[in-house]
């Protein structure tokens, strides 16, 4: 880090920052619910449930594809209250399916305190763990809003960004 840089400047030699939510974004939480009968509170409190559910369709791929376009992409995650279990099933999970994240992982119940202005949240319950404070650019997930969506979107964003650096 140079410490003689303006922090201004800092920040913009600091890629943009994606937050990307599990349940319900990229972990297929409700087909688990579906499958298994259970309720939401049920789902939560069995232990190894995390480590059954699958990916949503085409998530894995786009988490993937973030990444290429050059964003820094973390996982910011809600555990279940006062189930410990629960942090390790999710880590485990995104150890198993996306083991290239394994070191940007933030649990958390306070969504609000993660990023700055210039980035992103996509999440889809914004009402939960304090997202509607998000510094950045919150996407809602899901309601009609799928991965295409959220990629169309964050490609135009990082067109600037790619055309800078691609050779002329």
């Amino acid at each position: 880090m140079d410490f003689n840089k303006s922090p201004e400047a800092a920040a913009a030699d600091r890629k943009t920052r994606i937050f990307v939510d599990m349940d319900g974004v990229i972990v297929d939480f409700g087909a688990f619910m579906t499958d298994t009968g259970l309720s939401d509170d049920e789902v939560k409190e069995l232990p190894g449930a995390y480590l059954e559910m699958s990916p949503i369709p085409g998530a894995l791929e786009a988490v993937r594809g973030l990444i290429g376009m050059g964003y820094e992409v973390w996982i910011a995650t809600k555990p279940p209250t006062g189930i410990p279990y629960a942090y390790a099933d999710k880590v485990s999970w995104i150890l198993q399916y996306l083991p290239e994240l394994k070191r940007r992982i933030i649990i958390t119940h306070d969504k609000g305190l993660l990023g700055g202005p210039g980035d992103f949240l996509i999440d889809d319950q914004p009402h939960k763990a304090n997202c509607e404070r998000f510094a950045g650019t919150l996407i809602r997930f899901g309601r009609g809003v799928g991965w295409a969506d959220v990629l169309n979107r964050l490609r135009r964003e990082a067109e600037p960004v790619c055309a800078a650096v691609e050779p002329a």
